[in-house]
């Protein structure tokens, strides 16, 4: 099972600032026949949500009596090994199926050696909430363990309560930097949802075990819908449907027009190659929207209202054989040069749309993003990511907080004197809008992002000296 950390026992106690681990799913090893009865599901997945409201506390409280800080963690390229067997027991992967080529569907991601998820942003990866949050690294490519490239995650959340059964096993990651280059399959939305009928043709995608290979191969294969259970969708069976590490990927499904939309997360099932349940994209549209900030739906508003935009535009008739490179960005996979109207009249607008616009510039060079969202007065964040940081040389150590409007969040910088964390800079306006520039020597620093009124996700862009 993931054990998710405690974000308070993380601030408390230094030396658990680096995640705790269990061993790393072997990719050669055989799938474990494990059965988790009701009670002991619900207690994993308590387990791995961060829904939990945090404890009010003082900054006097919160770095109080704090031992000695350890190094700080290695960051590299590597698979991450932060996962259990048990999470690849329980996830979803490709049976009757086939290999992908060289840069087929290609928005279809690899998380630590778990799980698999899909870009449905340049900055954005929708996956599994029971897959946990714990990602260093998210590897894009045909081979997890020879990716084609590996982008970090600036955080990834769960949401509160996902779990298989309840068709809202929902989890988002917001990447650090945006993948510009790699073509968007988009979220099916609005009046396109009602192509999903018992007997229609998918295709499903992941990373997972398979009955012709290891793990870490990205395949596909092609079935059908079986019909709905509430807020999930059955799909497959026959042979042809996901196994174990397969959980957070997609379902893919061609419209009308020839161009492809996302809509499934693979979920739970059965024995593998039985089918297996999903939930649906456009039913979590709202909450992934209002974590990332950021407009995840090109051609619909988050309610599924027919509102195209400049990037409604141009998608792809082939995702799942690109015939392209990875060096050459992937872009290929038959784009369709036309407007889409699936729900109504075409984009209006610009006759030369940026179908992947870039993010709004970084308030200084150089700066690595960060984010999350916080419930209210009193909450916090330790960034970066639950963590510190080490600099082995004077310099600026820079912040720039952008959070909700109406709602007033601060910004602080400490710094460990070498038995307690002592406050170096803070940043206390009226307003959820912060910055801090402050000249430190080399050390070990932590930055807190915390609400002195208002709820909301912010952004926040640190810069420090090496």
């Amino acid at each position: 099972m993931h054990h998710g950390k405690n974000r308070h026992t993380i601030l408390l106690a230094p030396f658990s600032l680096v995640a705790l681990v269990t061993p790393a799913c072997d990719p050669e090893s055989e799938p474990l026949d494990v059965e988790v009865d009701a009670a002991s599901g619900a207690v994993a997945r308590d387990e791995i949500t961060d829904a939990g409201r945090p404890v009010v506390v003082s900054h006097d409280e919160l770095f109080a009596g704090l031992a000695d800080p350890p190094p700080p963690p290695r960051i590299d390229l590597e698979p991450s090994d932060e996962f259990s067997a048990a999470i690849d027991e329980e996830g979803e992967a490709i049976y009757g199926g086939t290999t992908v080529s060289t840069c087929g569907w290609a928005s279809t991601v690899e998380l630590g050696g778990s799980c698999t998820g899909t870009l449905v942003h340049p900055q954005v990866v929708i996956y599994a909430a029971h897959c946990g949050a714990s990602y260093s690294k998210i590897y894009f490519g045909e081979n997890y363990q020879s990716p084609a490239r590996a982008i970090t995650p600036s955080w990834c959340k769960v949401y509160p309560g996902g779990e298989p059964g309840s068709g809202n096993d929902f989890a988002v990651c917001k990447l650090s930097q945006a993948v510009n280059d790699v073509p968007i399959v988009p979220i099916l939305m609005g009046c396109e949802t009602s192509i999903l009928q018992p007997g229609r043709s998918v295709t499903l995608v992941g990373f997972g075990d398979a009955d012709n290979g290891p793990y870490g191969i990205k395949r596909q294969v092609t079935t059908t819908v079986n019909g709905f259970d509430g807020d999930e969708i059955s799909i497959g069976g026959g042979g042809k449907d996901t196994c174990q590490g397969d959980s957070g990927g997609p379902a893919f499904v061609k419209l009308a027009d020839g161009t492809w939309r996302v809509f499934g997360i693979t979920s739970y099932g059965g024995d593998c190659g039985s089918g297996g349940y999903y939930s649906m994209m456009h039913k979590g549209i709202q909450w992934f929207e209002q974590q990332t900030g950021l407009d995840l739906t090109p051609c619909h508003n988050a309610d599924g209202t027919w509102n195209p935009g400049a990037g409604c535009y141009n998608f792809q008739t082939n995702p799942g054989s690109a015939n392209d490179t990875w060096s050459g960005g992937c872009n290929a996979g038959a784009p369709s040069g036309a407007y889409s109207q699936t729900c109504g009249a075409p984009y209006q607008g610009d006759p030369n749309p940026n179908p992947n616009p870039n993010p709004d510039p970084a308030p200084c060079s150089g700066c690595t993003e960060y984010g999350g969202s916080l419930a209210g007065a009193g909450d916090y964040d330790q960034q970066p990511n639950g963590s510190y940081y080490q600099s082995t040389k004077a310099g600026t150590h820079e912040g720039h907080l952008v959070g909700p409007n109406g709602a007033d969040f601060d910004l602080y910088l400490y710094k460990w004197n070498g038995s307690a964390w002592a406050l170096v800079a803070k940043a206390e306006t009226a307003s959820s809008t912060e910055t801090i520039n402050y000249n430190g020597t080399a050390g070990i620093y932590t930055w807190s992002v915390e609400s002195y009124g208002g709820s909301g996700a912010y952004e926040l862009w640190l810069k420090n000296p090496a």
